[in-house]
C-alpha cells in the first residue's frame, strides 16, 4: 500500500513537474520582446518621418525633395524596413519627391496579428499612394518587395507610372525559388515560429549571418549600422507576424501570371553573378521574356541588398533609368 502511495505520488510529481516545465516553454514563446528604439539612422536626418493610415494598418513612411514622385520599396526578410534603400533615395531629392514606405509589418509601421496576403499588401500601397500622391508614381523596389510591386501595378494600374526592380521574386516563379518545409510547417503554428523567431531568427547573431550569407556579396562592407538597424527591427514587437506570412505562401505572386499584364514600362535589374547562388543564371532573361518591352540591366557582383552594398553603383544605374530620354530595350 505504502509503495503505491509512493508511485502515485512520483507520478502526479512527475505531471506537475512537466506540465509546469510546457508552462514555462509557453510563457517563454509568447512574452513580449524589449521594444527598442529603432534607430535613426533608419532615414538621412533630411527626411521627414510622416504616417497614413491604410486599411490594414499605420504605414510609416519618409519624405523629401520635390518632382515627379519616386517610391521606394523595400524587400522582405527579418528586420526589414526602408533602411535599405536610405543610402540610394538622397542622391534623387533634387529631381523627385522622394517617399519610402515600411511595409505593413516592417522597420516602424504597424505590425497586425493577421493572416496578410500579397492582395492585402497591394491593397495598403495603393491605398498608401492614393494618399500621399496625385499622380501615378515611379517604383523602385527589391525582391520580394518588387514582386508586391508587380502585384500593385498589375491589379492597380492607374497608381504606377514605371516600375525598376531589383532581383523581382514572388517565390513561385518557375518552381526554382520555395521557402524551406520546415518554415512551412512552423509557419502553421503560431507559437512555435514565434519561439522559433524571437529566439533564432531575429537574433543580432542570426541577422549577421543573414547579410553575410545573402545580404552582401562583400561581408567586408557589413557596418555596425547596418547590422544594428537590422536586428533592431527584427526584435520589434510583432514583427514575427509578416514573416510567419511570408512562410505560410500567403505573401507569394505568381510573376509568370501578372508580369505579362503590366501596362507599365519595366526594369529589372540583376547582378552580374549571385554570389549566393539562389537562382539559375537564365532567371532574369525568364522574367523580362514575361514582360512586354521589358529592358533588362546587370551590374557587378552584388546581392540582395544591392542598395545598401553598392548605393553608388545602383544610383547611377537609376539615374539612367529615370533620364526620360530614349531607350533601348535590352
Amino acid at each position: 500500500m505504502a509503495a503505491q502511495r509512493k508511485k502515485r505520488l512520483f507520478g502526479a510529481g512527475l505531471g506537475a513537474g512537466l506540465l509546469g516545465a510546457a508552462f514555462l516553454a509557453l510563457r517563454y514563446a509568447v512574452r513580449p520582446v524589449t521594444k527598442a528604439r529603432v534607430p535613426d539612422t533608419i532615414s538621412p536626418a533630411i527626411f521627414r518621418t510622416k504616417a497614413l493610415h491604410t486599411s490594414v494598418g499605420q504605414v510609416v513612411y519618409h519624405e523629401s525633395g520635390s518632382g515627379p514622385t519616386l517610391v521606394f520599396i523595400h524587400g522582405i526578410c527579418a528586420g526589414a524596413s526602408s533602411y535599405e534603400w536610405s543610402k540610394v533615395y538622397p542622391l534623387f531629392t533634387g529631381s523627385h519627391r522622394v517617399l519610402a514606405p515600411d511595409l505593413i509589418g516592417f522597420g516602424e509601421s504597424a505590425r497586425p496579428d493577421a493572416n496578410l496576403t500579397a492582395t492585402d499588401y497591394a491593397r495598403s500601397l495603393a491605398e498608401f499612394i492614393r494618399g500621399t500622391c496625385d499622380e501615378p508614381v515611379i517604383i523602385v523596389a527589391s525582391g520580394f518587395g518588387a514582386g508586391l510591386s508587380v502585384l500593385l501595378g498589375s491589379q492597380h494600374p492607374e497608381v504606377v507610372k514605371q516600375l525598376v526592380l531589383w532581383m523581382p521574386t514572388g517565390l513561385t516563379e518557375f518552381g526554382m525559388r520555395e521557402v524551406s518545409l520546415g518554415r512551412r510547417v512552423g509557419s502553421m503554428a503560431p507559437l512555435v515560429h514565434r519561439f522559433l523567431y524571437r529566439n533564432y531568427e531575429s537574433s543580432r547573431a542570426a541577422v549577421r549571418g543573414w547579410l553575410v550569407m545573402h545580404g552582401f556579396a562583400d561581408a567586408s562592407r557589413i557596418t555596425d549600422e547596418t547590422v544594428e538597424v537590422y536586428a533592431t527591427c527584427a526584435q520589434q514587437y510583432g514583427a514575427e507576424h509578416a514573416i510567419r506570412n511570408l512562410y505560410a505562401g500567403r505573401l507569394n505572386v505568381d510573376l509568370e501570371t501578372r508580369l505579362p499584364t503590366l501596362s507599365q514600362p519595366v526594369t529589372m535589374l540583376w547582378p552580374e553573378q549571385t554570389p549566393d547562388g539562389a537562382l539559375a543564371p537564365e532567371m532574369p532573361a525568364r522574367l523580362q521574356a514575361l514582360a512586354r518591352g521589358c529592358r533588362l540591366r546587370f551590374v557587378p557582383r552584388l546581392s540582395q541588398l544591392a542598395a545598401v552594398e553598392g548605393a553608388a553603383e545602383i544610383g547611377a544605374l537609376l539615374a539612367e533609368e529615370l533620364d526620360p530620354g530614349p531607350k533601348v530595350v535590352r
